[in-house]
């Protein structure tokens, strides 16, 4: 699968991160039907990435999210509501009970045309009876999951995480290098017409460290100085 390098989805939404390895690494591993579990620091652009994945490729794949700091019964309804939505309006935002919410995803994922993906975001701690839902859906051989966890993570949690989602594949993701950082400077100096230089951009991404959560504080600081309307 191709990947432009920069994507802005939805209007004037802030350009998507230059991640073009880890897409195709990703993309790569899901193709070969193997899960993929994301970690890297707070900021550095773990969701954002994936999100850019599933929107490039929606043809191929059916991506569903899930906040997975949440309970394992409201992950159930989070995935209910985007495979049943017409349900979830007609019982007044809740389902049934957790055990029967997990069969359902089940069921409604065998009559999904495309592969389905669930994307467990923001996992920091695991619980049993969170390993007991991951191990249910993947008992059932009708889902692939990328696991978007925080770096701090305990290990032993991460070694579980692993085992229950194997075949799988670990992709940390590291800061920006120089090249990638001058180059998405440069798209937000062109785009919000601040005229930086060469010079200021190279000056502004070794202050940011190629860290994308920086660089998005500094684009806020600097709109809020400009005379431009702030879209972020």
């Amino acid at each position: 699968m191709k990947f432009n390098r920069y994507q802005s989805t939805g209007g004037k939404q802030p350009i998507f991160v230059d991640r073009k390895n880890e897409a195709d690494r990703i993309v790569r591993a899901i193709k070969r039907k193997h899960n993929v579990i994301v970690t890297g620091k707070y900021g550095i652009g773990r969701t954002s990435l994936i999100k850019y994945i599933a929107d490039q490729a929606h043809d191929q794949w059916y991506f569903v999210f899930a906040d997975f700091s949440k309970t394992p019964g409201k992950v159930c309804d989070q995935l209910l509501a985007d495979l049943w939505p017409e349900k979830r309006r007609r019982e007044g935002g809740r389902y049934r009970r957790y055990k029967s919410g997990r069969f359902l995803i089940a069921q409604l994922a065998k009559n999904n045309k495309r592969p389905m993906v669930i994307v467990l975001d923001n996992i920091v701690k695991l619980s049993p009876q969170k390993i007991a839902l991951i191990r249910y859906l993947s008992l059932e051989k009708h889902f692939l999951f990328i696991a978007i966890t925080e770096a701090f993570i305990p290990k032993n949690d991460l070694f579980l995480l692993r085992a229950q989602l194997i075949p799988v594949e670990l992709v940390q993701l590291q800061h920006l290098d120089m090249e990638s950082s001058c180059n998405l400077l440069a798209q937000f100096s062109k785009r919000y017409r601040f005229n930086w230089t060469e010079r200021d951009i190279r000056m502004l991404a070794e202050i940011t460290g190629g860290y994308p959560f920086g660089m998005k504080e500094l684009l806020k600081r600097t709109l809020e100085r400009s005379p431009l309307e702030s879209d972020l």
